[in-house]
């Protein structure tokens, strides 16, 4: 069971602090950013929260940004600010748990721990595109005014880069469950 595998704060202060400080900043992010933005721009999702965002729902969200400075400035904050620490403090956070919770677990019939350095790219993975993510929406979003050619272009890297981003997300958390709670490798 993972909470049997987990040590507690004290003998594991960087997983905890990791996940701890990940919460914070999702929260963070919610309340003090995307709830307002959704606010300012008439129920929007911030690009990075939208998995359903298309490249005409992007360039559209762009104009609406440059005649509502409020929202766009909304947006580059959390850029700038929480979206800085959270894909590493994240992805720090996974890798961790994904490396306590390999001990001693089996996947594809075989000991987890000698696929780690293969199941750790995952969290690293993500950390990397949401920052290429972020990178992009910067540059798409104002006060960046692309051609009409190169916004184009960014909105399609944004759309695939957003996928990406929760694939891996989502496909460590389910390898983390996976080896906390499925089978253990059988003696031989």
């Amino acid at each position: 069971m993972i909470l049997g595998q987990v040590p507690g704060p004290r003998r594991a202060p960087l997983l905890w602090g990791s996940g701890v400080l990940s919460a914070v900043l999702l929260v963070w992010m919610n309340l003090g950013f995307a709830l307002p933005f959704a606010e300012l721009t008439g129920g929007r999702a911030m690009p990075d929260l939208d998995i359903e965002s298309t490249v005409q729902s992007l360039l559209d969200l762009k104009a609406m940004l440059e005649a509502r400075p409020e929202a766009a400035e909304l947006l580059r904050g959390m850029h700038l600010g929480p979206d800085l620490l959270l894909p590493a403090i994240l992805g720090l956070f996974l890798l961790l748990l994904m490396r306590r919770v390999a001990k001693g677990a089996s996947l594809y019939g075989r000991p987890a721990e000698r696929l780690l350095p293969i199941l750790m790219a995952l969290p690293v993975a993500y950390a990397l595109i949401d920052y290429a993510e972020n990178a992009v929406s910067l540059m798409l979003i104002a006060p960046s005014t692309p051609s009409p050619d190169a916004a184009t272009r960014l909105a399609q890297a944004l759309v695939w880069l957003t996928r990406l981003k929760f694939v891996a997300l989502v496909v460590s958390g389910i390898l983390v469950l996976r080896l906390a709670f499925g089978p253990k490798p059988s003696a031989e």
